[in-house]
Formats: C-alpha cells, structure tokens, sequence
C-alpha cells in the first residue's frame, strides 16, 4: 500500500501579549531617560552686495546723519568703525580651554601648542597629566578664549592685560569689574608674554564700590562676592564692549544707532561671530547683521 503523505500543519500564530508587555513596560521608561534639547533661532540679516559703480562721478558723500557702525575681527585683533574711521586695534591672544573627560577639570592651552602637540602624535594634556584623545581633542574646547594684550607698537608681541572678575566658581571668569571711572581693574601681565598675574593688581575687599558693564550695576561688595572674585586676563570681549556701550549711548539719537554690521572672515570660528553678536545685542544693538571681511 502507498503510504499516506502528511501535510505540514499550519503554524501556529505567534503569542505577541508578552512582546506588547514588554513594550509596555520599556516606552514609559525611555521617554523618562530622554533629555529634550531646546533650540535656539538666532535671526540675522545679510547685507546685500552693492552695485559696481562703473561712472566716473565721485560717490555721494556718507550721511552725515548715519553712524554707519562696523565690528571686524581678524585673527589679531578686533576693531570698531564708524563714518569718521576706525577706533585702536584691540589685540588679543586665543587661548583654547578644555574640559578633560579623564578628571572633569578645566585646562586653558593655547592653540599653536595643541597643534604642536598633535602633529607630534600626542594629546593634549589634562591637569591630572593625561592627554586628551589627539583625534577627539576637538570636541572637548569649551569655549574659545581672547586674552587682550597691550602692545606698544605693531611689531611687539604684546603682553596680556589682567582683570579682576567676579566668579561663580572653578575660577572661571563670569563679568568684569570697572571702578566709579568705568576703568577696568587691571594690569598688564609680567613674564613671557605677560603670562603671570601681576601681583601688583588685588582684588577689592568686601565693600568696596564697584560696578560691572551692566547697566545700574553699581553696588558694594558683599563679603561673599569679594570672596569669590578672581584675576584673570581681561577678555577682548569685554575690552570691545565697553567701547560699544559708550558708542552707543552717545549716538542714540542717529537714525541708525541700533544698527551694527560684524565683519569676519569666511575662516572665522562661529564661536567667535556668536559671542560678538551676543556682546552688541549686550551693548543696545537690536539689528546685527554679517558681512564678510574684504568681500
């Protein structure tokens, strides 16, 4: 006799209750871990390119009633103009800080010796005396520092200026103190470079009047804020503006005295551009726009 041939059973439909469980149990609990990043739109306006101006008549003479205010930063220096010139170079030296993942410190280097150091097949080094990743070095600046300098002539090397500032703690500068004269408290550095704090500059004891670049920010020290102050090199950021916010408060009434244009280079860091355009918005600027250096 042939033998029957069985057919295969149907399968089975697969039990999906403990999977769904397990959804259940796992959604609720990743939407707990999940840290939502909030973003920020920075509007902006581009200048537009002027026409060529192929006539051999003279071009109209600046409006007299403009302020026609510029920002521009160069790999050396940052500077201000307006309708009648340009204020003095603000020379500064960048300095890269970094926040090590090997003991969570900060460390300021500058850029020329990570660069060094890197192309030599070395990290840069943390203040426990680990290097940091050469190939991931990057990734962990945390801010891009200028450190004004006092120079006395276009071919010195400068020295860096220190200032006293007020600190929120790791001796990480927070604002700037100036005195009744809206002077800033500072010294120019000693050493190479003017790289060591010049003992000369203290920092003022509790109740000493002082102000910072905000505006009504004149007060006495509180014991606890005079503790907390700290010497650090003065920012070109702040030298730059406390320029603006006198510019600004003597032109107000101009029709364009809200207005300032940052110039920079295609090369410069965004960094930079952001934190000239937060310290003009600081200093009453409400429209920034952005143009390129020599374009």
């Amino acid at each position: 006799m042939a033998k029957e041939i069985k057919r295969p059973a149907a399968p089975d439909e697969p039990d999906l209750l403990p999977a769904m469980g397990l959804f259940t149990i796992l959604i609720p609990m990743l939407l707990s871990m999940t840290a939502f990043q909030k973003l920020a739109i920075v509007e902006v306006t581009l200048p537009e390119r002027s026409m060529m101006n192929l006539s051999d008549d003279p071009p109209p003479e600046p409006d007299q009633q403009s302020l026609n205010l510029s920002l521009a930063i160069t790999s050396d220096y940052l500077v201000i103009g307006a309708r009648g010139g340009f204020q003095p170079n603000v020379y500064f030296k960048e300095m890269w800080t970094f926040r090590c993942k090997s003991d969570g410190q900060l460390i300021t280097h500058a850029p020329e010796d990570v660069k060094a150091t890197v192309a030599a097949g070395k990290g840069p080094l943390c203040k426990d005396g680990k290097e940091m990743d050469p190939e991931k070095y990057m990734y962990e600046i945390e801010t891009i520092e200028l450190w004004s300098l006092y120079k006395e002539s276009e071919e010195d090397p400068g020295r860096v200026i220190w200032a006293v500032y007020s600190s929120q703690g790791e001796n990480v500068p927070d604002s700037v103190f100036v005195d009744g004269n809206n002077d800033f408290l500072s010294i120019v550095g000693e050493g190479n470079l003017g790289l060591s704090p010049p003992p000369a500059l203290k920092k003022p004891g509790a109740g000493t009047a002082v102000a910072t670049l905000a505006e009504n920010s004149a007060r006495k020290l509180r014991p606890e804020d005079a503790a907390r102050s700290i010497i650090y090199p003065l920012s070109a950021y702040d030298f730059i503006a406390k320029d603006l916010i006198a510019i600004h408060t003597q032109f107000i009434d101009l029709e364009d005295a809200d207005n300032i244009i940052v110039v920079a280079n295609d090369d410069t860091q965004f960094d930079k551009i952001i934190s000239l355009m937060d310290r003009s918005k600081e200093a009453g600027f409400t429209k920034v726009n952005l143009a390129k250096l020599g374009g």
